[in-house]
């Protein structure tokens, strides 16, 4: 008797022999199919490579380069570090404070002298001494201590050519006074020294304040300081040229009030053009140089006064006051001017200090009802 094995299955386990196939797939395939996305597909070679006499492409196979360092990191190809700020003054500007506190020291110190009414010798001496040391030490503290670094430049060269504007403003006045005054209405020494110190205050506190106000830069201090010069020396040849009578009384009061008044509209001049240009070095000598070769220049005029009683010579002073503003004003425009005017507010916003509150950028006449007016644009921070 024979039969036959059949090696078949139950259905319920095909069922669970094909289930378990299902699963094992579905996993081979969630398995593999990130591995396969970590390794890129071989790329075809570039054309020729591999042939006999073809040279490789240029760095064909050369190992990857690192990125430079700091690559994709904030401020990368800037310099590590602050961002770069002012400027900080340099020896001859802080040369220029130390001069002019040490001057002004010593005339505070003649002043309190004068107003105490100390004159022995020994005792006269003392305070003109002590604050005249003291003074440029004060500015030494202050620029190691108050300012890390160091003073910013313009900072230093804009109070002392306040001090020197305005002990030069105190000058001018007291000598009014005496040319124009009678013996017993004279200020006197006392008086002199008191409008020195005055004035020299006054100015060493507003050029402080026009530092932080506008931003100076140290051309721009000198030029004032040079200006109220320019001006003295020509509104005085002015004030001289036209006056009459007394050559003694009448051409001393003409001189002293054509030189105050030369000194103010220059120093006035000077301010206003700082708020919107910054000279160069170069212009700044050329207007020394072309004032002083204009009136230079001038000097033979007198040559057509000698002998002849019809004009009077001081007139002479006249045509000087005009060649030396001729110079001036040639060696301002002929001399090389400052590659960047603009300073630096150029770059204001990548500074570490704010920029000035205020920047005149033109003016010009206006028109008003029955007369004339002026008007200034610019911008206000």
């Amino acid at each position: 008797m024979s039969y036959a094995r059949h090696a078949s299955l139950p259905p319920n386990r095909c069922l669970a022999v094909l289930r378990m196939g299902t699963v094992v797939a579905l996993a081979a395939l969630f398995f593999a199919e990130p591995a396969h996305a970590q390794y890129p597909q071989p790329q075809p070679a570039p054309p020729g490579y591999g042939v006999p006499g073809q040279p490789a492409p240029p760095g064909y196979g050369a190992p990857a380069q690192p990125p430079a360092p700091g690559y994709g990191q904030p401020g990368y190809g800037q310099p590590p570090g602050k961002k770069p700020g002012r400027p900080v003054s340099t020896g001859l500007e802080m040369a220029y404070l130390y001069g002019t506190s040490a001057a002004w020291g010593i005339g505070t110190g003649i002043w309190i002298d004068a107003e105490a009414g100390i004159d022995d010798p020994g005792l006269m001496l003392i305070l003109p001494v002590v604050i005249g040391a003291a003074a440029p030490v004060g500015v030494f503290m202050i620029d190691r201590f108050a300012y890390r670094k160091g003073m910013p430049d313009g900072l230093p060269s804009a109070v002392a050519t306040g001090l020197m504007v305005g002990a030069g403003e105190g000058l001018g006045i007291a000598s009014l006074q005496w040319v124009v005054s009678d013996e017993e209405d004279e200020w006197g020494f006392k008086g002199l020294a008191r409008a020195e110190v005055i004035g020299s205050t006054l100015g060493g506190a507003a050029g402080y304040g026009l530092y932080y106000l506008t931003r100076p830069q140290p051309e721009t201090n000198i030029l004032i300081s040079s200006s109220v010069v320019f001006g003295t020396l020509i509104g005085s040849a002015f004030g001289g040229g036209a006056s009459n009578g007394d050559w003694g009384t009448y051409t001393n009061d003409g001189m002293a009030l054509g030189g105050l008044i030369g000194y103010n509209v220059a120093l006035a001049g000077a301010v206003t053009t700082s708020l919107f240009y910054t000279p160069s070095w170069h212009q700044i000598g050329w207007m020394w140089g072309g004032m002083g070769l204009g009136m230079a220049a001038s000097l033979p005029v007198y040559i057509f006064y000698a002998g002849s009683e019809d004009h009077d010579p001081r007139r002479g002073l006249i045509f000087q006051g005009v060649a030396g503003t001729i110079g001036l004003a040639l060696g301002a425009i002929l001399a090389p001017p400052k590659k960047d005017h603009s300073g630096y507010y150029a770059e204001a916003e990548d500074k570490d200090e704010a920029p000035p509150w205020i920047k005149v950028m033109g003016g010009g006449f206006l028109p008003i009802y029955k007369g004339i007016g002026g008007q200034l644009s610019g911008m206000l921070w």
